[in-house]
């Protein structure tokens, strides 16, 4: 948003105050300024100046040279355009004249003639679109006068606001906020741009009525019909206000509602009174699926959540956001009906949103704006319409329906609740004087004070004790706030070890396994539900959902798993990921009783085409977490029949701590594959980490190095496909558990010279002994020892 300090200047003496002062204080204080724009501050060095000889370019039939007489000087400059003559007064371009940061005038040669300045048609100098000619000024213009005086209205300064920063002040959204603070901030006069007087002159010569049928969603509107309008071209000061806050000049009307919307922060729309059908202004919802051609031609289907402003025979205007074509102002025009209102904010914004129309008149409703100054924005666009024509006249009072008035806010507190909040020994007198000068009504009795809000702070914003401190301090300046470290104890906090336990579950699987942490949303959809075939309707709705795919809270994480492999497949060959998160669980999703949080680590071990099953990869990352973890009493069972239906059957094993289930490892199901159109083989696991943190943990023993090396034995077992390799790998461990210090699945194969009702188990076998190093006959009998053990168990060896 942009303040323009000639507005201002109007509002507030802001004489001897530079521009950089003035932003400095409120970014301080206030807002946050983020630039300073010197509005045609080069009309400084551009000057009238007469053409006392003006001839055809000897190179160029399309240029003239011309001699400029500045008053002081006679220069040459060549020129292009077609409509100047010896004798015409100019503006004259001198060098070192800043159009912008990439044209700047300099002494150059034009065909081979010099040329010493620039002769400016009203385009190039941001007056007007006209570019038909260089600009002729009336014949008894003086000469060697800059433009900053002639056109001084143009010349102007805006500071560029930080929309953000002022969201929560809805009075800031009207230069008359930032004039109160200016006026606060430099102990300067304020004046009030409404004059009330003028109401004397409004009569009773039209029946216009106005009627809020739905109070809920509008809390005020006022209307005023005023005759003998001309509409004409707005008069230069008007122009150039509204152009330094960013708008086009359309029509004197027009630019006056846009004037002192900027002003007094009221957005404000004017209705051509004959196109009215009937005498009555209604405000009300829309119906669902009723119509609206817009100002700017476009048609929208309207909701029943849609505020619309109608007469006897259908919407008129789009409430807070855009005016109808049906009931516009046009050059015929010569009555209108001027609207100020109240809109509910969370229904502005809807309505705006919904059909990408975030007008300047919205985002103020948006804000929360005080009912209040409806009133006065009629007021003050009367007034300023007799200015520009003065046989105007109001022919209503102002037609106010008013259903929801504002309650009043007082805040009770001390000044020396103040004082120490604050931190400063400010005198009581200085604080009643900050409060009071920012429109604060207050009453001082010996330090205790009841402050009245005023209205227009009164709107989500000032509510309680601290507001008003708040309001205090940042007038006082936070910067004079000495800064003195607080006399509290230095009490370490409370561990969170649960939050160190997480830490500690993503180094194991980020360091010592290799996987990757992803992160997605807590929410998911019926869709994916469906198609893991796992919607039991128990996950909690959203009211206000991201959309479709997002409405419901999680149950299970295996549903963002699924969605990480479904991206990531399209990028990569193979991955490994995990993410660490909450689900929400709750039998009856209507009872009034709390869900429970249930924290889960879930990863998948993903490959396009792998060697192997990959389940195994994935069981191993659980059996090396649980360790590192030292989970005392684990175990992992293979299951075939009680599993979600997005696991394999015969890939499947549950995770159990101290007995109870706490997890599953699996590879995903055929069907769950087809159905999310997964391209490779994955296996995941999904582990409870809540069982995992409560479970009794081994005791830290120290274990010497060993001694004595290690022999490795590798071996491949052949055995019906249906033995899980943890029955073979007992019996491996049972032929000498005190020299056999450690054996692990190598790899798993089915295929050509394997008959198809076997598995070949490949093993690696680690030999050695505390006490000295094995002798080769030694080795020999433990390798024996392990066979002649696989051989009775019925198995063979590969």
């Amino acid at each position: 948003m942009w303040i323009s300090l000639k507005i201002i200047e109007n509002l507030v003496d802001i004489k001897g105050i530079t521009p950089e002062q003035i932003a400095e204080r409120l970014t301080m204080s206030t807002a946050e300024i983020e630039g300073i724009e010197y509005i045609n501050s080069h009309f400084k060095t551009i000057y009238t100046a007469k053409l006392t000889k003006v001839k055809p370019h000897p190179d160029a039939d399309k240029l003239t040279l011309c001699e400029v007489y500045t008053g002081k000087e006679t220069l040459q400059v060549v020129c292009g355009a077609k409509n100047h003559k010896e004798g015409d007064i100019v503006a004259l371009a001198t060098i070192g004249t800043k159009f912008s940061d990439d044209f700047e005038i300099k002494k150059t040669k034009i065909r081979g003639v010099e040329s010493n300045g620039m002769l400016c048609s009203l385009k190039e100098l941001g007056l007007s679109d006209d570019h038909s000619g260089i600009l002729i000024f009336p014949p008894d213009t003086q000469i060697g006068v800059p433009l900053s005086e002639i056109y001084n209205n143009w010349v102007d300064v805006r500071l560029t606001i930080d929309n953000k920063s002022i969201t929560h002040r809805p009075d800031l959204w009207g230069h008359i906020g930032f004039a109160r603070e200016i006026s606060t901030l430099f102990g300067r006069e304020m004046k009030n741009p409404v004059n009330y007087k003028i109401k004397e002159k409004f009569k009773n010569l039209d029946n216009l009525a106005v009627k809020i049928l739905n109070p809920e969603v509008a809390s005020r509107y006022c209307g005023l019909v005023v005759r003998n309008i001309k509409i004409a071209e707005s008069p230069e000061w008007l122009k150039a206000r509204v152009s330094a806050i960013g708008m086009r000049p359309i029509n004197n009307i027009v630019d006056i509602t846009n004037y002192v919307m900027a002003e007094i922060g009221e957005p404000m729309h004017a209705f051509d009174r004959k196109k009215l059908r009937g005498n009555t202004i209604f405000v009300r919802l829309a119906s669902d699926n009723e119509k609206i051609v817009t100002l700017d031609g476009r048609e929208h289907n309207l909701t029943s959540e849609d505020i619309v402003i109608a007469d006897a025979e259908g919407p008129i205007a789009l409430a807070g956001v855009m005016g109808g074509g049906n009931s516009d102002i046009d050059e015929n025009t010569t009555e209108i009906v001027l609207e100020a209102a109240t809109f509910n904010p969370v229904n502005i914004r809807k309505t705006a949103q919904r059909f990408d129309s975030r007008t300047e008149a919205a985002m103020r409703f948006e804000k929360s704006l005080s009912p209040e100054i409806a009133a006065d924005a009629i007021i003050r666009c009367f007034e300023l319409i007799t200015e520009i024509i003065p046989e105007a006249e109001a022919v209503t009072e102002i037609v106010d329906d008013y259903p929801v008035k504002p309650k009043k806010i007082i805040v009770d507190l001390s000044t020396d609740y103040i004082r120490k909040k604050i931190g400063v020994s400010l005198k009581d007198e200085e604080i009643v004087k900050t409060l009071t000068s920012l429109s604060f009504g207050v009453n001082n009795n010996n330090g205790n004070l009841s402050v009245e809000v005023p209205h227009f702070r009164a709107t989500k914003d000032i509510s309680m004790k601290d507001d008003i401190v708040e309001e205090v301090g940042r007038v006082f300046g936070y910067s004079n706030i000495p800064a003195v470290p607080p006399m509290i104890p230095c009490i370490p906090p409370i561990s969170n070890d649960f939050r160190y336990f997480e830490r500690e579950v993503k180094n194991i699987l980020s360091n010592a396994f290799g996987l990757t942490e992803v992160s997605g949303y807590s929410f998911t959809g019926e869709d994916i539900l469906n198609r893991l075939k796992i919607n039991d309707n128990k996950e909690l709705r959203l009211k206000n959902p991201l959309s479709r795919d997002h409405d419901r809270l999680r149950r299970t994480m295996i549903t963002n798993v699924i969605q990480f492999i479904q991206y990531n497949q399209r990028f990569q060959e193979s991955f490994d990921i995990y993410e660490l998160g909450r689900v929400y669980l709750k039998e009856d999703r209507k009872s009034p009783e709390l869900a429970k949080e249930n924290f889960r680590v879930t990863g998948t071990v993903f490959m396009k085409r792998p060697p192997e099953p990959l389940f195994f990869e994935a069981k191993t990352i659980v059996r090396g977490l649980l360790d590192k973890l030292r989970v005392k009493n684990y175990t992992l069972t293979p299951e075939t029949k009680e599993l979600p239906p997005y696991a394999h059957p015969n890939r499947s094993m549950k995770v159990f701590i101290e007995g109870k289930e706490a997890g599953l490892v699996f590879e995903l199901h055929p069907e769950t594959i087809k159905a999310f159109e997964i391209t490779g083989k994955a296996a995941v696991f999904d582990l409870d980490l809540n069982a995992i943190f409560d479970a009794e943990k081994k005791a830290i023993k120290f274990t010497e190095l060993p001694k004595f090396p290690e022999v490795q034995f590798e071996i491949s077992v052949v055995a019906d496909k249906y033995v899980y390799s943890e029955d073979i790998l007992n019996v491996i461990k049972k032929s000498d558990p005190s020299r056999i210090r450690d054996v692990s699945v190598i790899s798993v194969y089915q295929g050509s010279q394997i008959p198809e009702d076997k598995k070949s188990v490949s093993f690696r076998i680690i030999f050695a002994d505390r006490e000295k190093t094995l002798e080769p006959s030694e080795i020999e009998a433990l390798q024996n020892k392990v066979i002649e053990n696989i051989k009775k168990a019925s198995w063979s060896l590969r």
